[in-house]
């Protein structure tokens, strides 16, 4: 009996000294490894960064501070908004957090931020909301951003016709025309998702699904197998679309998601005016229209382009279309460098921080969870 209890002893100190590296503390590595390549690969624009904060305001610098804190704030009440929509509510210091290591995940895997949602889906699990729930949140949280950067274009639209912009400068136009040719598609699918019952062109890319992944089964276990039918992943995704889209159901909740709603257009304000604030900052002052108008056409762009986090996108976007509307090009390289600064480079320290504490508090509620479920099954046996 003593042996055995030596050996057991022997053991969990072999266990104890070498424990197994974990998948989440892999992907933990892997997401640090991410952003440590972000920064590598954009180093010199950082230290453009540090120069130009040397040289600024800092009166207006901390009123900016206060705004990135303020948009980081008005992301969590968004997400609270949300969730209240699917019947979960979580207090704000809960998911203030969450703001920004899903940012932080979004800039270190960009992946037209699915890497942030992921993740989030992955994290309110604590709460008990399944992964189709989680979806589901998700695809109204992007409901909400579309239906917020609407709202600001149509304002800048306006903004432009009103002050001739349009007129002196045609190629804004080009925005205007794809904005509404985008916005048609997206009003379109939403009244598509209203029918009760599935579209045909749904059902044919469903059955085309099955029929592809069927084939491709067979092929791999020469009809040995039973074949799995993957096309209802799919389907489920599909119906998470209908029920999160649905205009009944969206009412029975419209004090939250109309809160959450109006909690996303509040981010898109303080940006626009820490836009302006910077503007005064490096001693170039603009107007909070043309603040408006150019944060509204550099966030259109980033969003359209097909570049992970908009690098490159965003930067040289901005600058151009200060210089277009009469900011001499030295200012406005700055101005974008600094916007960038508190919307992107700024958030990603603290969202590795609090990603790193997640992690940590995960290992200290149960270190060694895969030994233990491991043990359990021996012990049953």
């Amino acid at each position: 009996m003593n042996n055995n209890d030596n050996s057991d002893d022997n053991s969990s100190h072999q266990y104890a000294s070498h424990p197994r590296l974990s998948f989440k503390r892999f992907l933990f590595y892997f997401i640090t490894l991410g952003a440590l390549v972000v920064i590598y690969l954009k180093f010199s624009e950082l230290q453009l960064i540090s120069s130009l904060f040397t040289k600024a305001n800092y009166l207006w610098l901390t009123g900016i501070i206060g705004l990135a804190v303020f948009s980081n704030y008005a992301q969590a009440y968004n997400y609270q908004k949300v969730l209240e929509v699917k019947g979960l509510k979580i207090k704000v210091g809960e998911l203030f957090p969450m703001a920004f290591i899903v940012q932080f995940i979004n800039q270190a895997l960009p992946s037209a931020g699915l890497s942030g949602q992921v993740f989030f889906v992955q994290y309110l699990k604590k709460y008990g909301l399944t992964v189709a729930e989680g979806l589901s949140r998700a695809l109204l949280e992007v409901m909400t951003l579309y239906m917020s950067f609407g709202t600001f274009f149509i304002i800048s639209s306006a903004l432009m016709f009103s002050k001739d912009i349009v007129g002196e400068h045609p190629e804004i136009r080009f925005f205007i025309y794809t904005f509404v040719f985008l916005a048609i598609i997206a009003v379109s699918l939403f009244f598509t998702f209203q029918s009760k019952k599935r579209g045909r062109l749904a059902g044919w890319i469903l059955d085309w699904l099955h029929r592809y992944f069927e084939k491709k089964k067979r092929d791999k276990s020469n009809k040995s197998e039973e074949v799995t039918d993957h096309s209802k992943h799919v389907a489920v995704i599909f119906e998470q679309f209908k029920t999160t889209f649905n205009v009944n159901e969206l009412k029975k909740h419209g004090g939250p998601f109309w809160l959450a709603y109006f909690w996303h257009n509040m981010v898109f304000f303080a940006q626009v005016v820490m836009l302006y604030f910077i503007s005064y900052a490096i001693g170039n002052p603009i107007n909070f229209s043309l603040a408006f108008i150019v944060f509204t056409l550099v966030k259109f762009l980033s969003m359209v382009a097909f570049v992970p986090g908009a690098l490159g996108v965003f930067e040289g976007g901005m600058t151009l279309i200060l210089i277009s509307f009469g900011v001499p090009a030295q200012p406005a390289f700055a101005m974008t460098l600094l916007l960038r600064a508190f919307t992107f480079w700024f958030p990603m320290p603290v969202g590795w921080i609090l990603y790193k504490l997640y992690f940590h508090n995960l290992e200290l509620n149960n270190p060694y969870a895969d030994l233990a479920s491991g043990s359990s099954k021996k012990a049953s046996k």
